[in-house]
């Protein structure tokens, strides 16, 4: 395997892979469409690539137009207030394709989104032909490994879900030619300009990017350089081409690294504490280099090239002398591919996610090729090796087959069967034009597993796209068009009711399109501090990437966080679950369901339930911004339950000992009251939550409120809100023999209660081994459950397969309500897996009295006021009659500065997450400015890139010059 640098002038093949990617691009996308289906994923692309891009296209419009103006670096739509630098850096900033946005109008960016997609994936045909042409291939081979790059599971899934990773896939060809210039003795700038863009476009995949080049440096040195390298040369060019990259890229990456370092990711737990993947992720892994539809249920290892790929192994290590490049690269990869341990490393220490599986598809593309270039001169030898290795490939697949039936394996298994027939005729030379034959196998092969993976009928991800129209639907009914006429003043707040989807089948979690501030957001890095405080006051919905959510519809932390407005669909989840002081504010028109269960006494339509959006209003929303003297330690605070530390926010501020000096001790008697439970099984025995012991599924759990009957009891827990503090959660699931037996004694028992009842015992042994195999079972996921009138509120501990969204659960608090009167004196409680688990909970009543009700009125009276909100600036006045702590709900930052009457002083961190300074008395004048933290230190170091990068192009050109 020898890469050429001599220049080619024959550029027909870029026409025939034109031709052939419209072809591919149509079994790609065009079924989509063909279905009604658009080109947008109803999860990430519509909460974040889409219209992030058509927020960074407005701001960079402006960027462009006036030049010198000081621009947004701090975003309020953003969530509760984010760096919109670091989120721009990540998305968009190095995307090259996101630039051209600016060729359509506004009205057309939808569109130009989903062109974009196809753009992107043309391209990476384009740089894999580019690659291809640096060997002797001829023409036809060069496009058929094209459509082996393109078409796989990776990016029959990411091109849609995740445009950018698509970039990948013309990166990392450009970044393998460029490094062998390097090691040939050639130039080292091309190596430069690829690692700056690869830095650029985006810090995460820049580190795939990163070690997957390490990689083929280091093997390539080991398989053909070893012995004839100028390594003096070689390394500095190297050096050369990385300092010259990094300090071009610094504008980005520093900042990018600080958001990093400060964000919910830091410190996630290693590979999602997987030592070894389930087994069914061994069984199944065979399968998937051929058919890799289960992507998510893979850990990302879902290959899914076609059919010829296996082929194409083989002859690698039929010649491994000649290709030892490949063959080594892919023994490793299969080895990396068996311990999540590298997963995780390759995903930036965090879980166990085959992302990195990205750098696989250059060399299996390329065996393809070698083995198409070569198809007339195998030997008979040669082809019943190929044929003896696919027939056992076929066998374990099989085997695989019988634990899951996989209709989709039909087709890449009468391809690969195809195929290797082909080779065959070749040999015997029985067919003319072969290379017309492979080819068009190929294609149909691609196109199969396109159409399949495409059509809206046979996979979650392709039936989650949104059909044609609703993007733009959707973001003008994000509340049901009840958004019209309400202020967009950054002052307050809006959120939806947990689980309530306004918009049927739709989470929506970002908030870009109405100019409203939702307190939801979803973004790879969220601030450190916001996930902490969501953390510490056990917010059973927080994930890294979405930190908050609508915190469970907690009555004091949605007023703390200036929470104005609700919207919920009245036949939605938690429908009725309003959090205190809401109170019905305006609704769209009634519709009615017919079909749906109604009121039995209904004589006339008016008796109906109707169907409405419905916002609610609150007039005990806490300012943005308020002064207060009343204050808690953090040693105090943290001695604190998770209800008492969210009724404390109404009570003082919590701050460091020095911020809180001389500030009067908050008075946090009565905010909350223990009710005495107990849980009770159907079996009418009382269970210990220490030692609650599932073993059949059908037996459920009540949590029972003994004193609630009592009057001065139900007196006592008048306006309240329920909580359930679960401060400990400890299950240990049954092994996969206790699990099978507890299955079949639980069906002896219940077939004892039908005369003549008899199980198969072998089959439903085989049956619940089978499920528990395919699952993963025995895993560390289950669910806690309590349902009331409200709705059901659950724990949830992820399976380790989620990926980014997995995180060990020990504790979390569900909020079961709010009731003005009648506390209610029993819940469903329900343990969904068996096993044994550990609980140590308390039942809290949160009072949200006469007391609350007075410390919500004092902070509004002590709001900031005449706030002025200018760019990455907020200002405001306030006249205190003694010391205290200016708090607030914006999110804490190094990047804040605050004035006070001029002069800079210090900020603190204020109730675990939020910006705030301490205050003397008197009248005074509030500014707080906020800078992109190293953005500074990162130009000055790009500029000084610029400095180096000039001397030396001066060198380089000097260098040359010299007679040789």
């Amino acid at each position: 395997m020898e890469f050429t640098f001599k220049k080619q002038r024959n550029y027909r093949v870029y026409l025939f892979y034109t031709a052939v990617f419209i072809l591919i691009a149509l079994t790609m996308y065009g079924t989509y469409l063909f279905t009604g289906n658009s080109l947008i994923w109803n999860k990430d692309p519509l909460n974040q690539h889409l219209p992030l891009l058509a927020e960074y296209r407005k701001e960079l419009g402006t960027f462009i137009q006036h030049p010198f103006k000081t621009h947004p670096m701090w975003s309020w739509k953003m969530g509760l207030g984010a760096d919109t630098f670091s989120i721009f850096s990540y998305y968009t900033i190095g995307d090259v394709f996101t630039y051209l946005a600016f060729l359509f109008p506004v009205t057309k960016l939808v569109m130009a989104y989903q062109l974009m997609i196809i753009l992107r994936l043309y391209c990476a045909g384009l740089a894999f032909i580019w690659f291809a042409r640096h060997f002797q291939l001829k023409d036809w081979v060069m496009v058929a490994g094209s459509v082996v790059y393109l078409v796989n599971s990776y990016l029959l899934y990411a091109s849609l879900a995740q445009p950018f990773f698509t970039t990948t896939f013309i990166l990392f060809p450009i970044l393998v030619v460029q490094t062998e210039r390097v090691l040939k003795g050639g130039s080292w700038w091309p190596l430069a300009g690829a690692f700056f863009w690869m830095l650029v476009n985006n810090y995460y995949l820049a580190y795939v990017l990163g070690l997957g080049t390490i990689i083929f440096l280091v093997l390539r040195i080991a398989t053909h350089y070893r012995h004839r390298l100028d390594w003096g040369v070689t390394i500095l060019k190297l050096a050369l081409a990385t300092i010259t990259s990094l300090l071009l890229s610094a504008v980005l990456l520093i900042p990018e690294i600080i958001t990093v370092m400060h964000s919910t990711r830091a410190g996630s737990l290693f590979a999602n504490g997987l030592k070894t993947y389930p087994a069914y992720y061994y069984l199944f892994l065979p399968k998937s280099l051929i058919n890799g539809g289960q992507w998510s249920f893979m850990f990302w290892s879902a290959l899914g090239i076609v059919s010829i790929g296996f082929l194409g192994i083989v002859y690698i290590y039929l010649n491994v002398r000649r290709y030892p490049l490949i063959a080594v690269a892919l023994v490793l990869a299969f080895v990396m591919l068996l311990i999540p341990a590298v997963g995780a490393f390759f995903n930036g220490m965090m879980a166990a996610s085959n992302r990195w599986t990205l750098l696989i598809y250059s060399p299996l593309s390329m065996a393809v090729c070698f083995l198409l270039q070569n198809a007339g001169d195998l030997s008979r030898h040669q082809l019943l090796i190929m044929t003896w290795v696919t027939i056992g490939y076929l066998l374990v697949v099989l085997i695989s087959y019988f634990f899951k039936n996989d209709p989709a394996l039909f087709v890449p298994v009468i391809c690969l069967l195809g195929s290797l027939l082909i080779l065959w005729l070749l040999h015997s030379q029985v067919i003319v034009h072969p290379a017309r034959w492979l080819m068009a196998l190929l294609l149909a092969n691609a196109g199969f597993n396109a159409i399949y993976a495409a059509f809206p009928y046979n996979g979650d991800f392709a039936s989650a796209m949104l059909t044609k129209g609703q993007y733009q639907a959707i973001t003008k009914q994000r509340y049901g068009g009840l958004d019209q006429g309400l202020s967009k003043s950054p002052t307050y707040r809006v959120s939806t009711i947990s689980q309530n989807e306004i918009i049927p089948d739709i989470l929506n979690d970002n908030d870009l399109s109405t100019g409203l501030h939702n307190i939801d957001s979803y973004y790879s890095l969220q601030n450190q501090y916001l996930g902490d405080f969501s953390r510490s006051l056990q917010n059973t919905q927080y994930q890294a990437n979405v930190p908050l959510r609508q915190v469970d519809d907690r009555s004091v932390w949605l007023n703390f966080l200036g929470v104005r407005y609700l919207f919920v669909q009245s036949n939605g989840d938690n429908a009725l679950k309003w959090p205190q002081g809401y109170f019905l504010d305006q609704s769209t028109e009634p519709q009615y369901d017919y079909d749906a269960p109604q009121p039995s006494n209904a004589t006339q339509k008016t008796d109906l339930t109707p169907i409405q959006t419905n916002r609610l209003k609150t007039n005990q929303a806490f300012p943005l911004i308020y002064w207060q003297d009343q204050a808690i330690s953090k040693h105090r605070y943290q001695k604190l339950s998770p209800t008492e530390k969210e009724r404390a926010l109404a009570s003082g501020v919590v701050a460091d000992n020095q911020a809180i000096k001389g500030l009067t001790n908050a008075n946090l008697k009565g905010n909350v009251i223990k009710v005495k439970s107990q849980i009770i099984s159907n079996r009418f025995n009382v269970i210990n939550p220490h030692h609650l012991q599932l073993l059949d599924a059908d037996e459920t759990y009540k949590l029972v409120f003994p004193d609630v009957a009592k009057k001065a009891v139900k007196k006592q827990l008048r306006q309240t809100e329920l909580h359930v503090e679960f401060a400990s959660i400890k299950y240990h699931p049954l092994t996969l023999k206790e699990q099978l037996k507890a299955e079949i004694d639980h069906l002896h028992q219940t077939a004892q209660f039908n005369p003549g009842g008899m199980i198969n015992h072998w089959s439903a042994y085989y049956k619940y081994w089978r499920y528990h195999l395919i699952n993963g079972s025995p895993d560390m996921s289950y669910s806690l459950q309590i349902k009331s009138k409200y709705g059901t509120e659950k724990i949830t501990q992820p399976k380790q397969s989620v990926l980014s969204f997995f995180k060990v659960v020990k504790n979390g608090t569900m909020n079961i309500g709010y009731f003005e009167k009648d506390f209610p004196q029993q819940l469903t409680f329900i343990p969904t897996k068996l096993g044994t688990y550990d609980l140590k909970y308390q039942v809290v009543a949160e009072k949200l009295g006469t007391k609350y009700q007075k410390e919500v009125k004092t902070i509004q009276n002590h709001r900031l006021k005449n706030l002025k909100f200018e760019t990455n600036q907020i200002s405001g006045e306030i006249t205190t009659p003694r010391v205290g702590i200016l708090t607030s709900s914006i999110p804490y930052s190094s990047g804040w500065e605050a004035k006070v009457d001029g002069k800079v002083v210090k900020t603190i961190r204020t109730n675990q997450a939020f910006l705030g300074v301490r205050l003397p008395a008197g009248h005074h004048r509030i500014v707080f400015t906020y800078h992109v933290p190293g953005l500074r230190i990162g130009v000055i170091i790009s500029l000084f890139g610029l400095l180096w990068t000039f001397l030396m192009a001066v060198i380089t050109w000097l260098v040359r010059r010299q007679p040789k």
